[in-house]
């Protein structure tokens, strides 16, 4: 009887890690897909996604504290609650488990901070939010260090889809914010010249219109060279008409 209870401790402590760390893995895809814009409004709308978000959340809470319960009732293991709630307490494989069990401490500190949201605002629930790429981190290593199936071909397969799928995604959410940042950059550029206080044009005045021989314009000071025996006389304005020496006679 003993022996069937522990395998039966054992198979579900087994796949209930295996169930929550996927679970997991599908909740991060989806939280990446809404952030980076992937899900398409016709089909799916923003509100189904992020519903789906938290359900797969939810379930995979509820399967890690399926696998916690089922260690620490395994007869084989002998996992003490200090064993299981302190990091490196553990006697089997102490490092790894205490990975995942930060993990689960992590895990309960982003769930805290989605429901006081609405009093530490967005910004720093995003701020906290982001730290559930390090829990899927941690869950990741805890489980191809202390789990017994991490050498099988499907549980390699699973931990490498699951990284696969989650890397993409992260990547493809870098791109968008950067393509943001570059948008923005560009909008402001584009308001800060609209809005750039204008300078007056500088007017030139118009030149003032002087007659050949004016004061000033460097023709009437001008003088002729004086003949021999003479005085020096002004030079002759072209502008004003020769007078003739002898008076017109009548016609």
């Amino acid at each position: 009887m003993s022996t069937i209870w522990q395998n039966v401790t054992w198979n579900v402590a087994r796949a209930g890690g295996l169930t929550a760390y996927l679970l997991l893995t599908l909740a991060v895809c989806a939280g990446l897909a809404l952030s980076a814009q992937l899900q398409s409004p016709a089909r799916w709308p923003r509100l189904v996604n992020n519903e789906l978000h938290n359900f797969l959340t939810l379930l995979a809470t509820i399967f890690v504290g399926l696998h916690v319960l089922a260690v620490w009732v395994d007869p084989f293991t002998h996992f003490g609650w200090n064993e299981v709630l302190i990091p490196l307490a553990s006697h089997y494989r102490p490092i790894w488990v205490a990975l995942g069990i930060c993990a689960l401490y992590l895990g309960i500190a982003i769930g805290i901070s989605t429901l006081l949201r609405p009093h530490i605002g967005y910004r720093w629930w995003r701020r906290l939010h982001l730290l559930t790429l390090l829990l899927f981190a941690l869950a990741t290593l805890h489980g191809l260090g202390s789990g017994s199936d991490s050498q099988s071909w499907w549980a390699l397969a699973l931990y490498g889809g699951s990284l696969w799928a989650v890397g993409w995604l992260l990547w493809r959410r870098v791109q968008v914010a950067r393509r943001a940042r570059q948008e923005r950059a560009q909008l402001q550029k584009r308001l800060q010249v609209r809005q750039a206080p204008r300078q007056p044009a500088q007017t030139m005045a118009p030149p003032q219109l002087q007659r050949p021989g004016a004061w000033g314009t460097g023709t009437a000071m001008a003088v002729r060279p004086p003949a021999q025996g003479g005085t020096a006389t002004p030079r002759a304005e072209p502008w004003r008409a020769s007078q003739p020496s002898q008076p017109l006679g009548r016609y």
